[in-house]
């Protein structure tokens, strides 16, 4: 190894045990912790398929009791019944008045079961779109590293390809060589290109499919990541 490269680590290896160092890397986490929690609470409060089924729970909860303004279910079940002169409970209700309170209490009950059904639904939604979400970002991710991984690559292409033109020009290397390491080149950012592309196209997706009005602002939210 050259003193030059020798130089070079020795530098990289200060800066990154430096306080400096330690605080850019751990500031990356609770800043891109914070922009996931950003992009999670958007697509909540703003997915279509959601805010139908948290109006679908507010009409339940705004609609009246069964028999509200009518009759007192409480005060007539405490009533219902009273002790009789040897003891035996004797029923204060006609025939008809028991089966209008059963008919109260069973919607009561079947209104009841309504709403814990929709609120479970509610959840199991949001759990699964926050799933499909995270499952898009991870993809973006893997996107955004192929690109990066893809840029570096070109630019060592580009470098040898510099070099090897000189080698050519002096008799050095074979043409041959040169147009082969150009093919590489123009391979590596056609594929860039394409990640890319790839990329935005998730991203347009993911945004108008999953963030409701406010997909423009899911799509500022997600090109931070």
């Amino acid at each position: 190894m050259g003193m030059k490269k020798i130089l070079v680590c020795v530098v990289v290896m200060a800066w990154l045990l430096s306080p400096q160092a330690a605080f850019t890397q751990t500031e990356e986490k609770p800043q891109t912790a914070n922009i996931l929690q950003q992009i999670i609470q958007l697509v909540v409060e703003n997915n279509p398929i959601l805010e139908s089924q948290r109006s679908f729970i507010d009409t339940i909860q705004q609609m009246p009791e069964p028999g509200a303004g009518f009759i007192n279910l409480e005060e007539l079940q405490s009533s219902s019944r009273r002790v009789g002169e040897e003891g035996m409970e004797t029923p204060l209700l006609s025939l008809s008045q028991a089966v209008q309170m059963e008919t109260f209490i069973q919607s009561k009950l079947d209104r009841e079961k309504t709403l814990a059904e929709a609120k479970q639904t509610y959840e199991n939604l949001k759990q699964s779109l926050i799933s499909n979400l995270m499952a898009k970002i991870t993809e973006m991710a893997k996107l955004k590293n192929k690109r990066e991984n893809l840029e570096e690559l070109k630019s060592f292409l580009e470098t040898r390809q510099d070099s090897l033109e000189k080698q050519v020009k002096a008799g050095i290397k074979e043409p041959s060589t040169l147009f082969d390491l150009m093919e590489r080149v123009m391979q590596s950012r056609l594929e860039i290109k394409n990640a890319a592309r790839e990329l935005e196209i998730l991203k347009l997706e993911t945004t108008i499919s999953l963030g409701g009005e406010k997909w423009e602002d899911l799509l500022d939210l997600l090109n931070k990541l």
